[in-house]
């Protein structure tokens, strides 16, 4: 009879005693919406990993004798953390592979780490603590010169198309709005990049990166997500010498498909159409495909 007891008691106790209560980031969060990396809901403790693949190219010249193509294929590696509800902070780390063939068919290619990039970002208003309908956030940080300069087999440095990044340190700001909807959820950003001088003298111009989306999610697995992309893009330099090229306003309609095939598990797939493009130089870019997975551990 007392044995029976005892299990009882430690039975209670073990009930009773307090342990770290988990759940997922949908519950943790208060709202359902599908998100992808860099805009989901914040909440203390989420931690994220995400990678992303894309498969881009350019072409820039008056004619098929005189023109230089590029194409790239590069998986980000990026994780997000909030150590308070109202603070992330996230770093990004490209891999990249990249082909250049000039104008006389001499064909470069390289591949290793690209220039990562930092950044924390506070959601200086909510309109509510759980389950908030509005967001807005301040994001701030930089892209670092983790880039390596690539050479040839004989020790000869590639062209500075061909190099993996700039090898600049390019601090960035930027702010960011998000509302949902029941099945609806809308997103604007505007992101300023103000790159230093680099490798080889070489000195990007400044930039402004833009996003309009919208959502739809009409179940808890799957989504359709819809933005418009912009890009403005300064006037580069080499030592002070003015390089107008692939510098302009050029747009992009990107659908994506959002698919959550476990619980914290988004994957999605997507294309980045040209739609406007305003660039000097006769570029012409190709659309870009991607694809990504992200998991909230």
């Amino acid at each position: 009879m007392w044995k029976s007891s005892l299990v009882a008691a430690l039975a209670l106790a073990t009930l009773l005693a307090p342990t770290e209560g988990r759940a997922c980031a949908t519950c943790a969060c208060g709202d359902p919406t599908l998100t992808s990396m860099g805009t989901e809901q914040p909440f203390a403790g989420r931690l994220r990993f995400a990678t992303q693949m894309r498969a881009w190219g350019m072409t820039t010249g008056q004619q098929a004798v005189d023109a230089v193509s590029l194409r790239e294929l590069r998986m980000d590696l990026s994780v997000a953390y909030a150590p308070l509800s109202w603070l992330f902070l996230s770093a990004t780390l490209p891999l990249q592979t990249r082909a250049v063939r000039d104008v006389s068919l001499a064909r470069e290619t390289a591949w290793g780490v690209g220039d990562m990039e930092v950044s924390a970002k506070a959601f200086v208003f909510r309109d509510r603590e759980f389950s908030p309908d509005h967001l807005f956030g301040v994001l701030v940080g930089a892209r670092l010169p983790t880039s390596t300069t690539v050479r040839d087999a004989n020790g000869r440095q590639l062209s500075l198309d061909a190099q993996l990044g700039t090898g600049s340190l390019d601090p960035l700001l930027g702010l960011s709005y998000s509302t949902f909807r029941a099945d609806w959820s809308f997103f604007a950003s505007a992101t300023g990049y103000l790159p230093t001088r680099g490798r080889e003298g070489f000195r990007a111009g400044p930039s402004l990166r833009t996003t309009l989306a919208a959502q739809y999610q009409p179940d808890a697995r799957w989504a359709l997500h819809l933005a418009l992309d912009g890009l403005l893009d300064g006037a580069s330099d080499t030592h002070g010498v003015r390089d107008p090229v692939g510098s302009g306003v050029i747009a992009y309609l990107s659908p994506d498909v959002l698919f959550s095939p476990a619980t914290d598990v988004v994957m999605s797939l997507g294309v980045r159409v040209p739609v406007l493009n305003f660039l000097h130089g006769n570029v012409r870019q190709l659309p870009i495909l991607q694809a990504a997975v992200a998991y909230d551990l």
